[in-house]
């Protein structure tokens, strides 16, 4: 069955004093004021903001300078300068996203180091988001979607993205537990006592066509309730054939505020992703073999009916503070999401990864093949944070517990018989076989897999943040975790259980060298299920383990930035042996990475990272790889670099240029390490104008027209060409 891997209260003390009118809260799972305050120069505890550089305007997810987030709440559940916190974590702001004119989160994701976002092209319900060679989680305001349902890639209610490196299963253990390579958290806009209405629309290549509109309104007169509403809809057509996507995502938002000590914000959403189902290319045809394909080739049927993915979820968050050291957050959600996918999957027989023909030269067998999925979640998270000083000490001292459970039941039912009776498709020249959707009575189908399975964790934590004079700073924490799976198989007439309880820790300190340099060390542990894995015998967990080491920096004239060495192990990797799986892999990532920025006035912004991972196997497995082997999907190295430029007043004012590249190697397709693509790299470039409520850009993507292909995580890996050139513009109007 496709499977679907599924942010308190303080900010420094100048900007305290500068939002004495807004609510400081406590949140869990984001740090945000029900005030937005004007743009104002804040001083960081690395030494402030240059006067000369970007103004720093303060955001409801916290204060930012120019392209430069100066707090994170992902890494501590605590609104902490981000050059205090021991361990990797990037921040991607709105003013990046704005700039760069990102049309998904994925490409939003290569202004992170090590990050890859899923792929465009895939079913909400695949997940190909890695971080640090290993798959990653994305979060909504600090808890798990499990399956990204919906419509993934919308940015219309994002107010920015933050990326933590590494398991952390102190903070995050939802869905099916602790996430490997790390979290995408995804941190969204919130209400302010302010009127303004903000609509627009991009359009360009390929039909793509998306209005878009962000309305906030105090409803009351003494803004003690306020409401925020974004929405955006999206209709484009691919430089794939056949191909057409209609995606919608409306987002409303209601806080009530005492505008002192406490609140309660209701967020809403309701979001869908409709389009054929993509299911890539064999990699013999594009990198390997005799011939070529059509790279822009749609394979199945022109008719084949759209698969959909649609989520409804409501999120409660209420916050108090009770005096000058206790507060409090409870975070609550609920949601739903329902996916169907409808495929005339190519195979080689009964390899349905299907990289090499069944025949001579280019013939492929077919398979009909339908998938009908629902999951219902819900998931609590309340802690209490007291913040005191003891001698020459500032302590952060976190409490919480929290609880998921996760119902999810799906269905994938294929036709075995189509792989003899359907006969073979010539790629060269493809004729295929009316797509006959298969299900209960329909032909002879089969249940390839099916599962009504029930995923819960619940835990409890304690972490203490510690800063000795201002120059030492140390995080510890602990995490007692149990994880729980209920498999039932009715077409199999199979039920298996996993309960496992582990102590998880997590430890790191941070040193000052000098104003502007620190080093930190870290290290973290994190506990994980695997959803839609038919173990030998009951389910398993898998374990991993992170160690980290680097330095941030802040070296005056705009220069910051954080650099890495850190290394990942996993054990108990489910491997498929024959029937099923058994938790008998182990991998390893090794790497170093480095995010830079450089914005030496008000003019310059520059953005730099780089990463080389090394993902490998580390046993021998018979029948999928060799110790050694490189792990698939993931390149060694990786790279961004954008340049932006506003103008000063004067002829050109309101006008501002940007342009980037981005550059990576090439990567496995499968772990047997037979196929592989080549390194590539792509230039965007994009022209904007702002003056008063208006505002216009225009963004070309590969620029260049460069020819490329990616590994594309479909049935254990397959190919996908890279995104081709296009052209977008956008206008928008705010009225306030």
């Amino acid at each position: 069955m496709s499977c679907a891997s599924r942010l308190a209260w303080a900010s420094s003390v100048s900007l305290m004093a500068l939002s004495s009118a807004a609510l400081s809260l406590s949140g869990a799972a984001r740090a945000q004021s029900a005030t937005e305050l004007p743009p104002v120069i804040v001083q960081s505890s690395a030494g402030g903001a240059d006067a000369s550089g970007p103004p720093v305007t303060q955001t409801t997810a916290g204060p930012v300078e120019g392209y430069r987030a100066l707090t994170a709440a992902s890494a501590t559940r605590t609104n902490t300068p981000i050059e205090d916190i021991p361990q990797s974590i990037v921040v991607i702001p709105r003013a990046i996203i704005e700039d760069q004119n990102n049309l998904t989160v994925a490409e939003a994701l290569q202004n992170a180091s090590a990050t890859q976002g899923t792929n465009p092209l895939q079913t909400p319900a695949f997940n190909s988001m890695y971080i640090r060679g290993f798959p990653a989680e994305m979060l909504v305001d600090g808890i798990t979607t499990f399956y990204n349902g919906g419509d993934r890639d919308s940015l219309v209610n994002v107010e920015r993205i933050e990326v933590l490196k590494g398991p952390n299963a102190i903070l995050y253990g939802g869905g099916t537990g602790a996430p490997l390579g790390g979290v995408v958290n995804v941190v969204s806009k919130m209400p302010t006592d302010r009127f303004f209405t903000e609509f627009g629309f991009t359009f360009g290549s390929y039909s793509y066509l998306q209005p878009y509109f962000d309305f906030n309104a105090p409803l009351n007169t003494d803004g003690t309730v306020l409401f925020r509403m974004t929405g955006e809809y999206t209709s484009a057509g691919s430089f794939i054939d056949v191909l057409d996507t209609q995606r919608y995502s409306f987002n409303p938002t209601l806080t009530f505020t005492n505008k002192t000590d406490t609140s309660l914000t209701l967020q809403a959403k309701i979001s869908s992703w409709e389009q054929q189902e993509y299911q890539g290319l064999p990699a013999t045809g594009t990198i390997a073999g005799d011939f070529r394909l059509n790279p822009k080739m749609f394979i199945g049927p022109a008719d084949t009916p759209v698969s959909y993915s649609r989520v409804q979820s409501l999120t409660a968050t209420f916050d108090h503070t009770f005096n000058d050291i206790w507060s409090a957050n409870v975070q609550a959600r609920i949601s739903k999401t329902e996916f169907r996918e409808l495929a005339q999957n190519f195979t080689a027989g009964f390899d349905f990864a299907g990289n090499a023909p069944a025949e001579p030269v280019a013939n492929w067998n077919v398979l009909n093949m339908a998938l009908y999925q629902e999951q219902k979640e819900a998931t609590i998270n309340a802690s209490a944070l007291a913040q005191f000083n003891v001698g020459p000490t500032k302590n952060k001292l976190l409490f919480g517990a929290d609880y998921s459970r996760v119902a999810d039941n799906g269905y994938m039912y294929g036709d075995f018989n189509d792989i003899f009776t359907l006969g073979y498709v010539d790629l060269l020249n493809p004729v295929y076989p009316t797509f006959v959707a298969p299900g209960p009575g329909v032909n002879d189908a089969n249940v390839i897999s099916d599962g009504e399975n029930t995923y819960t964790t619940a835990g409890a934590y304690v972490q203490l943040q510690t800063s000795v004079w201002d120059r030492v700073h140390l995080l510890a924490g602990v995490r007692v975790a149990n994880l729980q799976i209920d498999n039932v198989s009715p077409a199999f007439d199979t039920s298996s259980t996993l309960s496992t309880t582990k102590v998880l820790p997590r430890i790191g300190a941070m040193v000052d060298l000098f104003k502007g340099l620190a080093v930190y060390a870290s290290y973290s542990e994190g506990m994980k299920g695997n959803a839609f894995v038919t173990y030998v015998g009951a389910p398993q967990p898998e374990f991993s383990d992170q160690s980290e080491v680097g330095l941030k920096f802040d070296l005056g004239a705009g220069l910051t930035g954080s650099m890495a060495l850190f290394e990942i192990n996993r054990t108990g990797v489910p491997v498929f042996t024959g029937m099923a799986s058994e938790s008998i892999g182990e991998q390893r990532s090794r790497g170093f990475e480095a995010d830079v920025l450089w914005q030496p006035n008000r003019n310059w912004k520059v953005l730099a990272n780089y990463a080389y991972v090394d993902a490998t196997l580390m046993n021998d497995i018979a029948g999928v790889g060799t110790a050694g082997n490189q792990i698939n999907i993931v390149p060694p190295n990786s790279g961004r670099l954008w340049v932006h430029y506003s103008f000063d007043p004067g002829p050109l004012e309101g006008w501002s240029v940007g342009a980037g590249l981005y550059a990576a190697s090439g990567a496995y397709v499968d772990l047997a390490n037979v196929y592989e693509t080549s390194s590539y790299y792509t230039i965007d470039a994009n022209v904007s104008y702002q003056r008063q409520n208006f505002k216009a850009s225009l963004t070309a993507k590969n620029l260049t027209g460069e020819d490329y292909f990616v590994p594309f995580n479909y049935y254990g890996g397959r190919i996908a060409p890279g995104d081709a050139r296009g052209v977008y513009a956008k206008a928008a109007w705010t009225f306030q």
